[in-house]
Parts: C-alpha cells; structure tokens; sequence
C-alpha cells in the first residue's frame, strides 16, 4: 500500500471537511439535546456559531496536523494523542465543575458540552488524518 504524504492544502481542507461534520453533528446533538432535556438556555450554543466555530477549530487543527506530521516521523500517532488528550482535559474540566458546583453531570449546559467535547475531538482525531492522507478525495 503506497504512502501519502498529507501535504499543507490537504491538511487544511481535511480539517475544513471534518469541522463541517462536527457542525452537522454538533447540530443535531444540539437540537437532541434540547428537545429531550428541556434545556432553552445557554443561547451561544447556536447553529451559526456552531457552523461558523467548528470548521474554523478544525481548520487550526488540520494545520497543526500537518505540523507534527512534517517534523514528526510518527506525526499522525502524536497527532491523535495530543487531540485524545484535550478530550480528556475539556472532559476532566466538565466533570471538576460538576464536583464544585454540585448538580448532576449529564443536565444542563454540562451534558451539552460533554457532548460537544466529543463531537469536536473526536472528528479531529480521526477524520483529519483519514481525509489529509486519503488518496482519492481530492482528485
């Protein structure tokens, strides 16, 4: 099976292309969300900001793809670490609130940003090093 090198405009794109998936699902998680916990609040969590904020995150994180990946010889490894890892901070800074403020974890804005956090990172961590290096997509 041939190597392909992710080069910077692929990086980019495949982080612009995972960002719109995080979007679409970031929307629909959102929309879920609501409906079924009966959460009207914490109006910044919008659709625009939503398809405006994600591709752009997603965007700075194809880059920094395509950073480790040119200096690093296990670039893409050290790529999907380092995107588990602030997963597991954000998830860490979620849970540390819930102990501070009392409340239960999976309610309110709390259960939204779990959800979010994971929606991000995780699309970050796997579809940009899948789209920069896949040989097809771009042609």
């Amino acid at each position: 099976m041939p190597v392909y090198n992710a080069s910077l405009s692929k990086s980019i794109l495949s982080g612009l292309l995972s960002g719109l998936v995080a979007a679409f699902l970031g929307l629909i998680y959102t929309m879920v969300y609501r409906e079924v916990a009966n959460f009207a609040t914490a109006e910044i969590i919008m659709p625009i900001t939503l398809f405006v904020g994600l591709p752009i995150l997603l965007v700075l994180a194809g880059f920094g793809y395509f950073l480790l990946k040119r200096h690093l010889s296990a670039g893409t490894g050290w790529f999907i670490f380092f995107s588990l890892a602030i997963l597991a901070a954000l998830m860490l800074i979620t849970i540390q609130d819930t102990n501070k403020e009392g409340g239960s974890l999976f309610s309110g804005l709390r259960g939204l940003c779990l959800g979010l956090e994971l929606i991000t990172c995780l699309p970050a961590a796997f579809l940009i090093p899948y789209f920069a290096r896949h040989p097809k997509i771009y042609e």
